[in-house]
């Protein structure tokens, strides 16, 4: 008997170590390059390039190695294969020429699983039905009309926001803060946001602070690189636990502002705005309860990157001071000091033009790409790739490409009055393979390429173009002689996770004369008639 149960314990332990070792090496098999794929830094086995793919500012990292490989290089995050594309030519030749198959979303465990199941945020959702039916949506309501007939409270938010700054200059930060959200509840909602403090412009804030915060990759562990890590329990991975409250937090505010819209609607209260339009056309647009709610919350993205890009432009203007004076030279021609420049006068200011390009290309929000997903395998450049690679345009590394701009590290607006995409060899005006309809070459990346890309970028330039245009027309802009000078280095002076913006700064907004101050004090009385129509 003891004979029997030694002899089984022992064919046992012997089966054990079979699989453990049949394990072993599918994971070390995993950890490599499958074979034709892109080059990149030696991997370890198992975990491949995990070891070397920082949790935080991925992208500096991405420009290393594009300097060191290639316009294309190959990664394995443990038996993920990851592809990083390095140059606009590659990005537009496979997330633009090829979108078919280069469309789709990895799949996100935090993103689609605990924040956002059942395809119901169209940043997350996988190419498919789902995805498809929500880009419709979207698509109709930023149809240019649409986004035009917005201009009337955007140049009101703005002119709010100048006089903020003229009056509380030591809040600027949380002055542009508002009129990014308060935007979004206008364009979106059909209601105010007249002060960052008042409650709803708080809940928007903090539920998109806290979403996107969650999908920072060091939010978690690397579940989507390591599945079993998802079956960890509860109380162990508080990551599930802080997914929920942020579900909870947002399912209850998007649905809560949709009802206060739908409730003014019924009243014939009704104030034109992107809900109002899905809820007249919900039967026909193919979306579920949810997912309406949810296209709500989609927006609210926007007022991240917004801000983000004005601070940013901000801190250009204190660093880079004879852009500040060529661009007021343009705005005193054209607009002299009696009145504001307005969405009116944008197509007349092309310095500011390029001044807002340059701005996006020297800072942009989302600086390591948002990764698209290949769905089948594919050929490119010589190189083989999977079907199931997670694949990231590294906005970082295009626009920073010292072969397509002259020191791109500088902030110069002058390279896009020189050449329509900025490139320092001017290849854009020579060679009709470079025309942007033929080649799909795009001025900036910071929206994103193909079929995912950014369907708000108008909505935003005109935001972006406003502000920019009504800041630098009113205001001196400098360092905020009390403190320290404000840090520009993206390592140290810009956040981490899935938005890149600057952390807190001051600064002074010096009024350019009297007159340019009683200006700004009509134009904000002007703009109440325009907010009468958005309060509750």
């Amino acid at each position: 008997m003891d004979v029997s149960l030694t002899s089984i314990a022992g064919k046992l332990v012997l089966a054990s170590l079979a699989v453990l070792i049949l394990v072993l090496a599918r994971y070390a098999a995993a950890g490599r390059r499958p074979r034709g794929f892109p080059p990149g830094p030696p991997t370890l086995p198992v975990i491949g390039n995990i070891h070397q793919f920082p949790l935080k500012k991925p992208f500096i990292k991405f420009h290393e190695w594009g300097k060191q490989y290639g316009a294309v290089v190959g990664l394995k995050l443990g038996p993920q294969n990851v592809v990083v594309l390095n140059t606009y030519k590659s990005v537009k030749d496979l997330f633009d020429k090829r979108g078919a198959i280069y469309s789709s979303r990895p799949d996100s465990y935090v993103g689609n699983k605990l924040l956002c199941p059942g395809d119901t945020h169209i940043l997350l959702a996988p190419y498919g039905q789902g995805w498809r039916a929500l880009r419709r949506a979207v698509q109709a309501m930023l149809n240019a009309t649409a986004v035009d007939g917005l201009l009337p409270v955007q140049d009101a938010e703005a002119s709010q926001t100048l006089f903020e700054l003229m009056t509380t200059p030591e809040r600027a930060f949380t002055h542009i803060r508002r009129y990014s959200i308060a935007l979004i509840l206008a364009s979106v909602f059909g209601q105010r946001g007249a002060s960052f403090e008042a409650p709803k412009v708080q809940a928007l804030y903090h539920a998109q602070e806290r979403f996107t915060g969650m999908l920072a990759p060091e939010a978690s562990p690397p579940v989507d690189i390591f599945p079993f890590l998802r079956y960890i329990p509860g109380f162990l991975a508080p990551h599930k636990r802080w997914a929920a409250e942020v579900r909870r937090e947002q399912r209850t505010l998007y649905a809560s502002l949709l009802n206060e819209t739908m409730a003014r609607a019924r009243k014939q209260d009704r104030v034109p705005c992107f809900m109002d339009k899905l809820l007249e056309v919900k039967e026909k647009s193919g979306l579920d309860a949810q997912q309406i709610v949810y296209t709500g919350g989609f927006w609210c993205a926007g007022s991240d990157t917004t801000s983000a890009t004005l601070h940013s432009f901000v801190l250009a203007m204190i660093k880079y001071p004879e852009v500040l004076r060529r661009a007021q030279k343009e705005l005193d021609h054209v607009c002299g000091s009696s009145r504001s420049p307005s969405s009116k006068d944008i197509k007349n200011l092309p310095y500011l033009q390029a001044v807002m390009t340059e701005t996006l290309r020297w800072r942009p929000v989302t600086p390591n790409g948002v990764p698209h997903m290949l769905i089948q395998d594919d050929t490119y450049d010589g190189y083989f790739l999977p079907k199931g690679t997670m694949v990231f345009a590294s906005t970082w590394s295009i626009h920073q490409d010292m072969s397509e701009y002259d020191r791109p590290e500088e902030f110069i607006p002058e390279r896009f009055l020189h050449d329509k995409f900025g490139s320092k060899d001017r290849r854009s005006k020579a060679s009709p393979d470079d025309d942007d309809d033929q080649s799909h070459r795009r001025v900036t990346y910071a929206f994103g390429a193909g079929r995912r890309m950014c369907h708000g970028q108008r909505l935003a330039e005109n935001s972006l173009m406003i502000n920019m245009s009504k800041m630098a027309w009113a205001f001196d802009i400098s360092a905020d002689p009390a403190t320290a000078p404000p840090d520009l280095n993206v390592e140290t002076g810009y956040s981490d996770g899935f938005v890149m913006g600057p952390h807190p700064f001051s600064a002074s907004f010096a009024i350019r004369s009297r007159e340019h101050g009683e200006t700004v004090r009509r134009e904000y009385e002007e703009a109440k008639l325009v907010f009468q129509r958005y309060e509750d």
